[in-house]
């Protein structure tokens, strides 16, 4: 994978990351609201099943061909609500204290993933500095 494909992958992870927090920070304050159902986000799973999918690309001779491969941009964060189960009385479906700790993982996910971003702006900016010289 090339540098600035890795740049565009992570890119795309930290937004899903950010809007996976909002949404458990949703879910942490509604944890007592009545009849609330938690929501949760998809990305890990549609990237895996993109990059699984693109493994054999078609080859295409003309723009209008239709191509297997999607575009980074194409793939996108799914809010989902899970409405099958049930935690207590009131329909509220929140485990207060699971929610803590996929709020704990994704921040750390977030930050490993922003700590690596910053690596490869740091090779390409060394990259790009030593072609001056």
């Amino acid at each position: 994978m090339a540098l600035l494909d890795s740049i565009s992958l992570m890119e795309k992870l930290l937004d899903a990351k950010w809007l996976r927090n909002s949404v458990l920070s949703n879910n942490i304050a509604n944890a007592d609201t009545p009849g609330y159902k938690r929501s949760d986000v998809s990305f890990e799973e549609i990237l895996e099943k993109n990059m699984r999918e693109n493994v054999l690309s078609l080859t295409t001779t003309h723009k209008n061909h239709i191509s297997n491969v999607k575009k980074m941009s194409d793939i996108k964060p799914i809010v989902f609500v899970q409405n099958e189960t049930t935690m207590r009385n009131d329909n509220n479906n929140v485990d207060i204290d699971k929610e803590m700790v996929e709020l704990t993982k994704n921040t750390l996910s977030y930050n490993m993933t922003a700590d690596q971003l910053q690596r490869a702006f740091q090779l390409l900016n060394m990259a790009i500095s030593e072609g001056r010289s």
